[in-house]
């Protein structure tokens, strides 16, 4: 396959056998049956009653037969060194896309690869070098992790910021912000969900965001779906929101609305969103 059908130069060498470009330069994966593509969701910060995109919260999602699939169903039958292939091409194709994302001048978050082992460092120094060549500077890279301090030292000496997931109030996990001393600590949404169960719930969510914002991290939270959610983490002084009610994610190439927008507009309950996956 030729370098040129990527949109910033060569891939790694024995992963360009797995990522492929369709006829307008959208980048995905190819396992088998399987095609894996790229889903980005804005990640938006609020301020003084605002809501400004600040980045994409990029996510690969395995299709067979033009349908997304389980993570899980895609991995079932996979051998150990099929699944190390496909975990280093699940790392790279967020930031191979990163020239189709269309929202310039913001961050991109991705998460470490599937298996739940560190990300292959030589993989993205090669991607920060590239991207360096086209004007995407490497702290705009954010990568998720699980709670690793030596990786999250390698992958700022390769200038990226640093996400970590937390769980919501277990001490291990505060325990791992102060280790690691993320940038981000980002709440997924099975964690809120919990804490939008009732109003009293919802109330014990405030001293969870005060400590981690107090250990230096922006909190963001995702699962932002309706008014009562959004009401709750603005409550609560999250920094970061995303969510369907917000924008929903849409696959990579897909065009969103750009620039700030008032929080008043999703307070009329008047909002209706189709999520893109289930």
């Amino acid at each position: 396959m030729s370098d040129v059908v990527f949109g910033f130069g060569a891939l790694p060498s024995d992963l360009v056998a797995n990522i492929a470009a369709d006829e307008i330069g959208l980048e995905f994966g190819v396992h088998g049956e399987f095609r894996l593509r790229c889903a980005i969701q804005p990640i938006f910060r609020h301020e003084y009653g605002r809501l400004t995109p600040v980045a994409a919260d990029a996510k690969v999602v395995p299709y067979r037969e033009g349908q997304p699939v389980a993570v899980e169903e895609f991995l079932a039958e996979m051998s150990d060194e099929e699944r190390a292939i496909v975990g280093r091409v699940w790392a790279v194709l967020p930031l191979a896309n990163t020239h189709n994302m269309g929202l310039k001048g913001i961050a991109l978050l991705f998460r470490q690869e599937i298996n739940g082992d560190a990300p292959d460092l030589d993989d993205l120094s090669f991607m920060v070098q590239r991207l360096k060549g086209e004007g995407f500077e490497a702290s705009q890279l954010i990568c998720e992790i699980g709670g690793d301090e030596q990786l999250a030292c390698a992958l700022r000496a390769l200038g990226m910021r640093v996400a970590l997931g937390h769980h919501g109030s277990a001490e291990h996990d505060v325990d791992a912000v102060k280790r690691v001393l993320p940038d981000i600590v980002r709440l997924n949404r099975a964690s809120f969900e919990r804490f939008c169960a009732d109003a009293a719930t919802g109330r014990l969510l405030r001293p969870v965001v005060s400590e981690l914002k107090t250990l230096g991290a922006d909190v963001l939270v995702e699962g932002i779906d309706n008014e009562s959610r959004l009401e709750i983490a603005l409550g609560a002084g999250v920094d970061l929101l995303q969510g369907d009610l917000l924008e929903p994610a849409k696959l990579v190439g897909s065009v969103f609305a750009e620039g700030p927008r008032e929080t008043s507009q999703y307070r009329r309950g008047e909002c209706v969103v189709v999520p893109l996956f289930g």
